[in-house]
């Protein structure tokens, strides 16, 4: 059973927990040396684990298989960077399927205000950057927007 069941279920706050470099990662070429990594000092809680989610690129297999064997409870499970499906785009459907969302609206958490912020000289590059990850994570399943 799906956590939210019975009718359509639009989830307009969900958030893509960026690693260090998501900027970079999505740069035009020419720009990516002049952004600075993602910076967490002020993400409290929801930037423990960062480290290890940015060595790993990914949840190791048995944890997934320990998140999707929450079923219903897995929207009281792990937060952060242990959550599933929080910066792994290609776990996310299963988030979906699990909570029956329909649609999910998906935000980014570090990266906007960072791409904001910067010096003004490469604030574009940094927006550019910002659009193409979030596009780019949410290209797994049309449900992500």
């Amino acid at each position: 059973m799906a956590y939210a069941e019975g009718r359509t279920f639009y989830d307009a706050d969900s958030h893509i927990m960026e690693l260090p470099d998501f900027l970079r990662d999505f740069a035009d070429p020419g720009q990516r040396e002049r952004l600075p990594s993602l910076s967490f000092g002020s993400g409290g809680r929801s930037a423990l684990g960062v480290d290890e989610a940015s060595r790993r690129g990914g949840q190791p297999p048995e944890k997934v298989a320990e998140m999707i064997a929450l079923g219903d409870d897995l929207i009281s499970g792990p937060k952060g960077y242990q959550a599933l499906g929080a910066f792994a785009r290609d776990d996310r459907p299963a988030v979906l399927d699990m909570l029956g969302f329909r649609k999910q609206l998906v935000f980014s958490t570090f990266s906007a205000g960072m791409a904001f912020t910067v010096d003004k000289r490469i604030r574009y590059a940094a927006t550019r950057a910002h659009n193409r990850g979030m596009a780019d994570f949410c290209s797994v399943d049309d449900r992500l927007m």
